[in-house]
């Protein structure tokens, strides 16, 4: 079974205009509404409700996969590999609290439920070996046979997207990782292949 991977990062977010809805987990902007939709009709051509849908449990995250769960009929599982990158530079980790997985479930109806982590965050700041390695063990999940279907969506952020590609695809480059872009990974059982990198064709105002 030839499985397909569609990495997406996040539609943008108050943060990255500038503007903080919270100290750390803003929503997205205006313009990342209308993204998130975007992003959503295009990879309905390529997805249905046998697809699973995988989201970093940030709100930015989520509020891109509720577009997606809605547009093919599925529903989101909170994934927490996907989550930001705990960095020095962006977070005390000390100071960090946000939701657990089971009061986002709760707020939002297109999360499944069913979780018992009540902190899915790490206990220490990650450096980039780090990010690496969460996102390495994350691709050998699904590589193996916990996510049983042949198409998977990952939401995730800029940091987590370009890791879980890279580790797909070493020789790729991901030079940059657009809002609402999507990269396609094909694997055949033996071997990932490249199909599409940084797609945002459809985010184009003629495409509106």
């Amino acid at each position: 079974m030839v499985k397909e991977f569609y990495i997406v990062r996040h539609a943008e977010s108050m943060e990255n205009i500038g503007i903080e809805s919270s100290v750390f987990d803003p929503g997205l902007s205006p313009k990342g509404l209308w993204q998130k939709n975007k992003c959503a009709e295009f990879l309905k051509k390529y997805c249905g409700s046998q697809t699973i849908l995988l989201s970093s449990p940030f709100l930015r995250c989520v509020m891109t996969s509720e577009a997606i769960a809605s547009a093919i009929g599925t529903k989101i599982t909170l994934e927490p590999a996907l989550h930001e990158y705990f960095s020095k530079t962006l977070f005390n980790i000390k100071k960090v609290k946000l939701p657990s997985l089971r009061k986002i479930a709760s707020g939002h109806p297109l999360v499944a439920g069913g979780y018992s982590d009540d902190k899915w965050w790490p206990d220490a700041n990650e450096d980039k070996a780090a990010l690496e390695m969460r996102l390495t063990m994350f691709r050998n999940r699904l590589l193996g046979e916990e996510f049983n279907s042949d198409g998977i969506v990952c939401v995730g952020h800029w940091a987590s997207v370009e890791a879980l590609a890279k580790s797909l695809v070493p020789s790729m480059d991901v030079s940059t990782v657009a809002n609402a872009s999507v990269i396609r990974i094909d694997f055949d059982g033996r071997k990932c292949r490249l199909v599409f990198n940084n797609e945002t064709v459809f985010l184009s105002e003629k495409s509106s």
